[in-house]
C-alpha cells in the first residue's frame, strides 16, 4: 500500500468532508416518504489541500502519482488532520490541481474513503 509521501502535508485549512450511505428515498402518496441506506459504512469525500515545499517536491509527489498510483487510480494511506488516525483514501477521479506557482505548491483534490 502506498503512502503519502512525508514532505506532503494535508492541511486543516480548507479541510472538508461529506459522507454518503447512499439513501434511497420512496415518496409515498399519502405520507412520509420512505428512506434507508444502501450501506452500512459511508463512502466519503474530502476536500483537501496538499501543501508541499518547493517545485523539487512537486515533481517527487507528481511521479509518486504517476507510478505508486497508476495515475491517482490508487489507493494510499495518509494522516487525517482532524483526528491524527491513518485512513485509506483515493484521489476522486485521479484529479489533482495545483496552484500557488512558486516556492511553496499547494495540490486541491478529493480524497475518498470507506467508513
Amino acid at each position: 500500500m502506498a503512502t503519502l509521501p512525508n514532505y506532503a502535508c494535508v492541511l486543516l485549512e480548507g479541510y472538508e468532508e461529506s459522507p454518503d450511505f447512499g439513501v434511497l428515498r420512496s415518496d409515498m402518496d399519502n405520507s412520509v416518504a420512505k428512506q434507508r441506506p444502501r450501506r452500512s459504512l459511508p463512502i466519503v469525500t474530502r476536500s483537501v489541500k496538499i501543501k508541499v515545499e518547493n517545485k523539487n517536491e512537486k515533481a517527487l509527489f507528481d511521479e509518486w502519482f504517476k507510478d505508486d498510483l497508476n495515475g491517482g487510480s490508487g489507493f494510499f494511506n495518509y494522516v487525517d488532520p482532524l483526528d491524527g488516525q491513518t485512513k485509506q483514501a483515493r484521489f476522486v477521479s485521479g484529479v489533482i490541481r495545483w496552484t500557488s506557482p512558486g516556492v511553496i505548491w499547494i495540490a486541491e483534490a478529493e480524497l475518498e474513503t470507506i467508513g
